[in-house]
């Protein structure tokens, strides 16, 4: 794994300080006032967000880690389990009540076919008890050339 940035520059102000000029006669050395201050700010300021992105990284993975936990305990367990039995039985429910609903469509056509069937059968005959009361025969025009048909 890399060097944080953090690290990198602690090893840059160890090195100014090893690189410093020594004083005479003792084991101080002098350094660049503003130079040295402003490499230990940017140590401070590194660590602050290198520490916010551990933070929110260590709270991600723990995040997961509980909702792993809580996928694995028995009340999801059986949470899921019977979320599927009360999907399958609204499914079935549902297929029933389509299947009903087309069981009522088709005895109402049915009906309606009938009835229809009856009606013309009834305006045949009445068209036959005006053909032979009016004494139409068979060379006179139709009606159902000067009226269209339906068609149905």
């Amino acid at each position: 794994m890399g060097d944080t940035q953090t690290e990198r520059r602690l090893r840059d102000l160890k090195r100014s300080i090893v690189e410093a000029r020594s004083v005479p006669m003792s084991a101080s050395c002098m350094m660049n006032r503003a130079e040295t201050l402003a490499i230990i700010d940017s140590i401070i300021t590194g660590l602050d967000e290198e520490l916010e992105a551990r933070t929110k990284q260590e709270t991600a993975t723990a995040s997961r880690r509980g909702w792993d936990i809580v996928d694995q305990t028995e009340i999801v367990q059986e949470a899921r389990t019977r979320a599927a039995r009360i999907e399958a039985k609204a499914k079935a429910e549902q297929e029933e009540l389509l299947a009903e609903a087309d069981r009522y469509v088709e005895t109402r056509l049915a009906a309606f076919e009938a009835e229809l069937q009856v009606t013309l059968s009834r305006v045949g005959v009445m068209r036959e008890r005006l053909m032979s009361k009016s004494k139409l025969e068979d060379g006179d025009e139709p009606l159902t050339t000067i009226m269209p048909r339906w068609n149905l």
